[in-house]
């Protein structure tokens, strides 16, 4: 327990120890459940320091007069007497019967006092906006309303003598669970209850098998705050979803029977949902979003069976290949698994035991599911999940064998992602409109509402639901102005200025005078084509390419590419152009391996498809073109960010999910003031490493980088920081921030003031602009700032881009910390102003350029290069 905010309390704790009646000496101490502060888990047993004597305290502090818990925490009135120990150290409760009118005096049990909110936002007097025009909006949340008599009730469960079998205790306590309202969650230890029982103390007794003795003795501990009942609400709706014959895929449930079937491609995509409670500015909210997800009607085994036809003499090295990985459903149980691996050494006649009985799979389906497999040869799929030993802290390894023949792979393979055609029919099924959203919310609230299951799961908690989308107020920033060589043009009402970038001199040029051009003897058109547009069509925004040094290789193999580059690549050359006849990321990764850290020059790597359609040839050569200026160095327009000596940085993360490989992490920073010129570093990490253990020298570089550009440090740094999950806020705040600060203590000799922001787009929050009886997205520069932000954090929700088909999703920023203390408008605005300045997109992107140029160079690292880039490319966008 911390002392901040409960002084007064931690101060009386000493004078109140001499009066407690108990003897610290006894083994048989009364255990917290441990359901403190953070992530509540339902079964998760910890304990709290000084467990006893926090016990015994509101005990001691309810004798003595006006005396509070924290800040403005309820006032200590109901005595609960404790008795002295008995011989055998066992505590003996006088039980006293609690008045439920009284029941916000219970929330005293001060080791559900321990806030986990920051000292920063508590420190905050304001986290909400004011600038912009007031925009009413939809959203999609519907409000739950709770009984005042219902709450979630804490209580600890003991047995005399003890029961170490879970089973058992269950089972025991369930013979009771009548006179106790029979709704309950149970973990072998914790006991939650929708009511207050009469007494402090309940004891039942029971018999066991031999006809002994079982006293089971109910403790009252506290009443659950409204954050620490968010996971069993969660787990509530988990259970409605279920009632209502949901399908679960990882934390999304899907509608089985109402599948829309893509019958050339044998595909069907399955509508559902995902949900999620917490409790926001507003209260107490239940975010509901549509979500699909993609089935393959074509079974494991044809897959099998289709690879064995294409390479028999490969087959094993093929199928683990193509799947392993997957995720998979069954559908005589609709459960789904991932598969670990393939074993082609076992088969349906291969045995196992259970309950004590030998028996193969071909058996063990007919008996239990009435399923004949054809094949009786076919290998098994393996399937390995995680489970925990029973009374124990242990995990292990559960080994499951499923038969191809009865399971079918769900979601998209790359094979699917790379048919076009294909992607468009399966967009008319997943896009959906904000009206859909709406209707899709309407008919969940509906579904609940008409099964007396889920009803009922929902009135034995004293919960309700509010029958309509909840309505929240917004603001609309105002339109922003990009600014060229010598001219300025507003964004208008989508944001987007493309029109003007080929009209309009670029802010910084770099003319293209000596450049290397590689392709193929059989594109030798298209290359001829590229070249004159590129000397063409240009000079439009200020550009002057001259003719290039043509190389023409024989065939496209990828060391005749890496030869080629390494015998014509000189000092002078500027960039380097590839035109490739197709699309392969082997040779990809080898012409990038080679220019980024081999031969650190740029590189622009083209499909020649791309340029054979002659219609579209001069945008298609001007946006190229544009690419290879700012991987040059320059810069193509700006917007006006009134800040002085303060460099914004960007973060993110790579994770090879396939490979299972190194992380990698970039970090891009800014030079001028501007913004139009970044400093770009990336860095390996160890397998699976979220959070950054590179952040420091990175920032060090950058800080040498601009005192070299502006012959002085920033006096601030403001940190977008992307691929931060919720549960990884904490750390972020705790480690991550710390090793900036001293990073720069040490090199600058004094702490600079850091703001760090959390940029989140992985989210399930949609809202709508109203109008009439219909609903749209809404404009991009719609911010939200209350009502479904969250209740400790210090965050807001920004939509940034316009969208021509389905729903615009917002991104959602946390402001971790705030050094320079600026204003909610001003990060606000500033947030909306980066999304501005990426430079392979003329008009808004979903989150501030800073991240975006961060993503694709972690991106183009993970994925092809897989080393450390060169130095001299630090200071140019080359991974666009």
């Amino acid at each position: 327990m911390k002392a901040s905010g409960r002084g007064k309390l931690l101060r009386l704790e000493e004078g109140v120890k001499s009066t407690l009646v108990e003897s610290s000496s006894g083994s048989d101490k009364t255990k917290d459940s441990g359901l403190g502060t953070g992530t509540t888990l339902i079964g998760d047993r910890r304990r709290v320091g000084r467990g006893k004597l926090l016990d015994e305290l509101p005990s001691i502090c309810s004798k003595l007069s006006n005396i509070s818990i924290g800040h403005g925490r309820e006032l200590i009135s109901e005595p609960t007497e404790v008795s002295s120990v008995d011989g055998r150290g066992a505590r003996s409760v006088i039980a006293q019967k609690i008045d439920v009118s009284k029941e916000e005096t219970i929330k005293v049990s001060t080791t559900k006092q321990c806030e986990s909110t920051s000292n920063f936002f508590a420190s905050l007097k304001t986290i909400q906006g004011t600038k912009g025009i007031p925009v009413k909006l939809a959203c999609n949340y519907i409000r739950i309303n709770s009984d005042p008599n219902k709450g979630v009730f804490v209580y600890e469960v003991r047995f005399s003598p003890n029961i170490d079998s879970t089973s058992l205790r269950r089972q025991y306590l369930n013979e009771h669970s009548t006179k106790f309202g029979g709704t309950k969650t149970f973990d072998g230890v914790t006991l939650y209850l929708p009511i207050l029982l009469k007494d402090s103390l309940t004891t039942y007794l029971s018999k066991a098998s031999d006809g002994s003795s079982i006293e089971i003795r109910i403790l009252f501990k506290r009443r659950e705050t409204l954050k620490d009942c968010i996971h069993l609400y969660n787990v509530l709706f988990d259970r409605i979803m279920k009632t209502l014959n949901y399908v679960r895929f990882d934390r999304k449930q899907f509608d089985p029977t109402s599948p829309k079937v893509i019958p050339q491609q044998k595909l069907e995509v399955w509508p559902g949902y995902v949900t999620a409670v917490d409790e926001y500015q507003g209260g107490l909210l239940l975010c509901c979003d549509v979500s699909h997800r993609l089935l393959c009607q074509k079974t494991v085994y044809e897959t099998l069976f289709e690879i064995y036809k294409s390479n028999p003499n490969k087959v094993q090295e093929m199928a683990k290949k193509a799947l392993l990985g997957s995720v998979i459903i069954t559908r005589y149980n609709n459960k789904t698994y991932r598969i670990d691996d393939i074993c082609f050494d076992k088969s349906p006649l291969s045995t196992f035991t259970i309950k004590g009985s030998v028996l193969n799979f071909f058996d063990y389906y007919k008996e239990n599911y009435n399923i004949a497999i054809k094949d009786k040869n076919q290998p098994l799929l393996i399937c390995i999940k995680k489970q925990r030993k029973s009374q124990s802290p242990q995990i292990e390894d559960l080994v499951l064998c499923l038969i191809p023949e009865l399971c079918y792979l769900t979601g998209l393979r790359d094979d699917i992602r790379s048919d076009h055609k294909l992607m468009r029919e399966i967009a008319t099924f997943t896009r959906v409109t904000p009206n859909q959203r709406v209707e899709a919310l309407k008919k969940f609230y509906t579904n609940i509402q008409n099964s007396p299951e889920s009803c009922k799961i929902l009135s034995e908690w004293g919960l309700s639901l509010v029958p309509s989308y909840e309505e929240i107020y917004g603001r609309q920033l105002e339109e922003e102005k990009i600014y060229f060589a010598h001219n300025n043009v507003g964004v208008g009402h989508n944001a987007d200025f493309g029109k003007h970038v080929a009209t309009n001199e670029l802010l910084e040029i770099f003319p293209i005078h000596n450049w290397l051009l590689i392709h193929c003897k059989n594109d030798s058109k298209v290359a001829a084509s590229f070249c004159e547009h590129m000397q063409r069509n240009t000079r439009s925004f200020g550009l002057i390419v001259h003719p290039p040094k043509i190389v023409v290789i024989s065939n496209d193999r990828i060391d005749t590419y890496v030869n080629a580059l390494r015998q014509n690549i000189t000092k002078e050359t500027q960039i380097v152009v590839c035109i490739c006849t197709t699309s392969r990321d082997d040779r990809y990764a080898a012409i990038k391996k080679t220019c980024c850290a081999e031969i650190p020059v740029p590189s622009q790597v083209i499909n020649s498809r791309t340029l054979q359609n002659e219609a579209k040839n001069r945008s298609i050569v001007q946006k190229i073109a544009l690419q290879m200026n700012c991987k040059l160095g320059g810069s193509l327009w700006s917007i006006k960010i009134p800040f002085k000596n303060v460099m914004i940085c960007g973060v993110d993360v790579y994770h090879d999910a396939t490979q299972k490989g190194n992380s990698v992490a970039a970090f891009v920073a800014s030079l001028n003031q501007k913004y139009s010129r970044w400093y770009s570093k990336a860095v390996i990490q160890s397998k699976r490493e979220e959070i950054l253990s590179g952040l420091c020298s990175c920032l060090i570089s950058a800080l040498k980088e601009y005192e070299s550009e502006n012959s002085h440090f920033p006096d601030g740094v403001i940190i977008y920081r992307d691929g931060v999950g919720d549960g990884q806020l904490q750390v972020c705040e705790n480690y991550e921030i710390p090793q900036l600060e001293e990073s720069c203590r040490k090199m600058l000799n004094y702490v600079i003031k850091i703001t760090f922001i959390i940029v989140q787009k992985r989210i399930n929050t949609r809202y709508f602009a109203m109008s009439r009886n219909s609903f749209e997205n809404p404009s991009p520069g719609t911010i939200v700032d209350k009502t479904i932000t969250r209740a400790r954090l210090y965050d807001f929700f920004l939509v940034s881009q316009a969208v021509r088909q389905g729903s615009v999703s917002p991104t959602h920023y946390i402001v971790l910390r705030d050094d320079a203390q600026y204003s909610p408008d001003i990060i606000q605005r500033l947030s909306y102003k980066l999304c501005f300045l990426y430079y392979n997109w003329p008009g808004t992107i979903r989150n501030p350029a800073c991240c975006q140029y961060a993503h694709k160079m972690a991106y183009l690292v993970g994925q092809s290069i897989k080393r450390v880039t060169s130095e001299d490319l630090a200071k140019k966008l080359f991974y666009l």
